[in-house]
């Protein structure tokens, strides 16, 4: 079942400081995983249970799931 993805503001300047191709590929991964599921994800122990770290390369995407409505929360996006 498809996810709704909502980029927050601090997620949305964080992506347009990358590079165009880099920002593509995120958002394309981001996407899929909105999509079908699929993804590099993971969790810290100190995340609840909503949160998780998608890896796209070498950059982290933190993002939480309202399993209520539906919505994928894009928080941040930062390069290790």
């Amino acid at each position: 079942m498809t996810w709704i993805v909502d980029w927050t503001p601090p997620a949305r300047v964080s992506l347009s400081r990358l590079h165009w191709q880099d920002a593509a590929r995120i958002d394309e991964a981001v996407e899929r995983f909105a999509k079908t599921g699929e993804g590099d994800f993971y969790r810290l122990p100190e995340d609840d249970a909503v949160t998780l770290r998608l890896r796209v390369g070498s950059y982290r995407v933190r993002l939480t799931r309202d399993a209520r409505e539906r919505v994928l929360r894009v928080w941040f996006v930062h390069r290790i």
